[in-house]
């Protein structure tokens, strides 16, 4: 049975392919602080498309209560009038 040749683990930086195992341990110090930058960035950029929905569903639900209240306001106004 062949064996089959396991491919190295890569960093693909600015389109340059590097193998993570030939790099020194400074080297994959920076590549994992890199790493976790990017993890970071996108987590942040996640958050804010989510957040930027729930604005929109908050924005939206507040119309809808400030809506009745102003006509609960206004049904008060008009309960509290004396009758005639």
């Amino acid at each position: 049975m062949a064996k089959t040749k396991k491919e190295k683990p890569m960093l693909s930086l600015d389109g340059v392919e590097y193998a993570i195992e030939d790099m020194t341990d400074s080297q994959k110090e920076l590549a994992s602080k890199v790493a976790r930058f990017q993890d970071h960035v996108n987590d942040l950029n996640n958050k804010l498309a989510t957040n930027i929905h729930v604005n929109e569903q908050l924005t939206a639900t507040l119309k809808v209560f400030k809506d009745k209240h102003q006509q609960g306001v206004k049904d008060l106004k008009q309960a509290m009038e004396p009758a005639d």
